[in-house]
């Protein structure tokens, strides 16, 4: 019997409500981090997204938690697609150029999400920022858009999801540029990790001559749950997303109807990223100011700087090659999350509120470096 992906409250069976209460149960340590988290139908996503491995799932679930309880998502109260789209420009200059965003949600009250990948810019984008500023921006739009279908599952009792439309036009060689590519898959693999089960179905349009190696590049990263749900769609796609997710609720642009209003609240158009947002190292002059750290293959080195409640640390680091796996510590804790960063064409920076006093350990992790140490040249100041 083929399991109904997408039951209402009165559906679910009598294993996944018992799976419910033992996942709720286990994970009473971090679900006082963000309380309104740990909804039935965000569990199922768990538990259907993992083959309802619960040993599997608790710790996931953890980490999830924490990102998002670290990037201060539970403090963020969200009401409309729209006001997400106005808020993400907010987070950084480079949003902008990041093309995307939340279209609407559908009649069901599944949100859709449109990327126009081919509006990207892959060799200016890496110019403009740090690793982490595209994977904070883009964790907390996707938090902010499953707030929205929590809501639309507790109003309608059942569970919703993401539809995602990834529109290939203008894609070219280009894209395949690797260093971004590392960056994108690097993205993927992280919104994976911390969105069990959210996308109800991926819809690609306008594909290219070259979809296939496109395709390849991306494939490996992709669990099987999320492949099952891609539809490669041909010329009557309009026809067909307009159908499922309704007129009303579609930009005229993908042959909808739906009312274009501020440009703050309209999907990023994405294209070049200007000159004066490339970073420049000789007007910083934290530059002047890195020290060396060592960090052997398969081993962590690290940093510890004393905090004090209510003021800033703010760094700076490079990595010699490849990347690293970054973080900040307090008592055991992780307090600033776990993003892999590289550094060859923008160096890692970011600013971090001390709630505590008391010593931050700076962690450089290379334990997934399996050959090769790294050298990290870094600045941290307490301001």
């Amino acid at each position: 019997m083929v399991e109904n992906h997408y039951p209402r409250e009165d559906e679910l069976t009598d294993l996944q409500k018992q799976k419910i209460a033992e996942v709720r149960r286990k994970c009473e340590d971090v679900s006082w981090r963000y309380p309104e988290y740990l909804t039935d139908f965000t569990i199922l996503r768990w538990l259907m997204g993992w083959d309802y491995d619960v040993d599997v799932i608790i710790p996931k679930i953890g980490h999830a938690i924490k990102t998002l309880f670290n990037l201060k998502c539970h403090k963020m109260p969200i009401k409309s697609p729209e006001e997400i789209n106005s808020y993400g420009r907010t987070l950084s200059p480079m949003s902008e150029y990041f093309p995307g965003g939340i279209m609407s949600q559908d009649r069901e009250g599944n949100v859709v999400y449109v990327h126009c990948v081919g509006k990207v810019s892959p060799k200016t984008i890496v110019k403009g920022g740090p690793t982490s500023m595209l994977f904070k921006s883009c964790i907390i739009e996707g938090e902010l858009a499953i707030k929205l279908v929590r809501e639309a599952e507790a109003k309608n009792k059942r569970k919703l999801g993401c539809k995602v439309i990834v529109d290939m036009e203008g894609f070219s060689m280009d894209h395949l540029y690797m260093p971004a590519a590392k960056i994108y898959l690097a993205l993927a693999t992280l919104l994976q990790d911390l969105f069990a089960d959210f996308g109800r179905v991926v819809y690609i349009i306008n594909q290219p001559s070259i979809m296939s190696a496109a395709f390849a590049v991306i494939s490996p990263v992709l669990s099987n749950n999320l492949k099952e749900k891609i539809k490669f769609l041909g010329n009557d796609w309009k026809d067909i997303i307009c159908n499922d997710i309704g007129p009303e609720n579609v930009y005229p642009q993908w042959g909808g109807t739906k009312t274009v209003g501020r440009p703050d609240t309209y999907l990023r158009m994405g294209g070049d990223v200007p000159e004066k947002l490339w970073y420049n190292p000789d007007a910083n002059p934290d530059e002047k100011k890195l020290k060396k750290l060592s960090v052997n293959a398969r081993s962590k080195g690290v940093v510890r700087v004393d905090g004090k409640k209510g003021k800033q640390f703010k760094w700076l680091f490079r990595v010699s090659s490849g990347d690293i796996d970054f973080s900040i510590e307090f008592d055991e804790r992780t307090v600033y999350p776990v993003f892999r960063c590289t550094t060859d064409f923008h160096p890692e920076m970011d600013s971090f509120l001390c709630e505590y006093d008391g010593l931050y350990t700076f962690v450089f992790d290379n334990s997934h470096g399996l050959v090769f140490g790294k050298e990290i040249k870094h600045y941290i100041e307490l301001m």
